[in-house]
């Protein structure tokens, strides 16, 4: 449990660094960044989430963000900073998992040339699902 704290809380201050590089928004202000620049989007796929449709919510910001646009950038970071908050039972609920999360992500990330922000919001994937490491 500590373990996937400190993981979300990671992926909380990567995200809001990259809106600071990126978009030179405050580090406080990222969400409402997120509003003025395209919240029905937003809102919409992290209501999905939250009602467990995971999976189309993911193919959703997959599609939207065929659009390299800065917004939609900023939009699917938000959402995967949202999706990082899921717990493993509404994972499995909604049928998905964080390999297929994982997977989801590294397509986003490849879209904008930040691969390897993927080991950082996932760690590096050779765990194989053991905690041990």
């Amino acid at each position: 449990m500590y373990e996937q704290d400190y993981i979300m809380r990671q992926i909380k201050e990567i995200t809001a660094v990259m809106a600071k590089v990126l978009l030179d928004a405050k580090v406080d202000q990222s969400f409402a960044m997120l509003q003025e620049v395209n919240n029905q989007k937003a809102y919409t796929l992290i209501e999905k989430l939250r009602n467990g449709e995971i999976k189309e919510a993911v193919e959703e910001v997959d599609r939207l963000t065929d659009n390299n646009t800065k917004e939609n950038l900023v939009i699917g970071l938000a959402f995967y900073d949202e999706l990082s908050d899921i717990s493993d039972a509404a994972l499995i609920a909604a049928g998905y998992s964080w390999v297929k999360a994982r997977e989801a992500f590294e397509r986003f990330a490849e879209k904008y040339g930040m691969q390897q922000m993927t080991n950082l919001y996932f760690g590096d994937g050779n765990d194989g699902g053991d905690d041990d490491e």
